[in-house]
């Protein structure tokens, strides 16, 4: 099991909505940080697993945390089409 893995899966259990809606407003900031810092060395499976959920919570959260959701997937999304297009480019 790489070693990302255990932390992945705590990540993924507290951005599933109704485990989400148990966590303290701290606890689910804490949850998009560890969320962002995961995103950058994860495989694009298992990233793309994660701006799923990142964009299922973000109707469901207080302003300013939908505000850090929103900044995630912009800056991941565009690094995800960059990526892309430098694939494309070779």
């Amino acid at each position: 099991m790489p070693e990302y893995q255990w932390k992945l899966i705590i990540v993924e259990r507290n951005l599933l909505l109704a485990n989400w809606k148990k966590l303290m407003p701290e606890a689910q900031e804490r949850m998009l940080q560890e969320a962002e810092d995961l995103m950058r060395d994860l495989p694009p499976s298992d990233n793309e697993r994660l701006l799923i959920s990142l964009e299922t919570l973000q109707y469901h959260t207080q302003d300013y945390l939908q505000q850090m959701i929103q900044q995630i997937l912009i800056s991941h999304l565009t690094l995800e089409t960059t990526f892309r297009e430098c694939l494309v480019l070779r």
